[in-house]
């Protein structure tokens, strides 16, 4: 059986590696990437969990958002745009959800600053 290939603004549950890469954890995370390339795709880090407060790249998204239902998260979370990883599509275990387009905008932007691209 075939999966469907992951594109842009696919929120997905991975195994996402510790920035010190000691280890990782089952996180939900977002497709920055156009999609796959080759076997890999590129994620943004999303968590529930506000540990000292956020940073200006940090895209808040509170469960009463109107495009929060899409994104198949469960709790208020947090995308860390600076937390970025590549990973083999393999370890991604499946698609949860889908940014809406106002989510996928400001994520964009906030991209965009924690990269220094514009």
């Amino acid at each position: 059986m075939s999966r469907k290939r992951l594109t842009r603004g696919d929120v997905v549950l991975t195994r996402f590696p510790f920035t010190d890469l000691k280890g990782s954890a089952l996180r939900p995370a977002v497709v920055v990437s156009e999609g796959e390339i080759g076997d890999d795709v590129v994620l943004v880090a999303i968590s529930s969990v506000n540990r000292g407060g956020h940073i200006s790249t940090d895209l808040p998204v509170d469960k009463k958002h109107p495009e929060f239902a899409s994104t198949g998260l469960r709790l208020t979370s947090v995308f860390r745009t600076h937390k970025l990883a590549t990973v083999e599509r393999s370890i991604v275990v499946r698609r949860i959800g889908r940014l809406g387009p106002q989510l996928q905008k400001k994520l964009d932007e906030l991209l965009r600053r924690a990269l220094s691209l514009d």
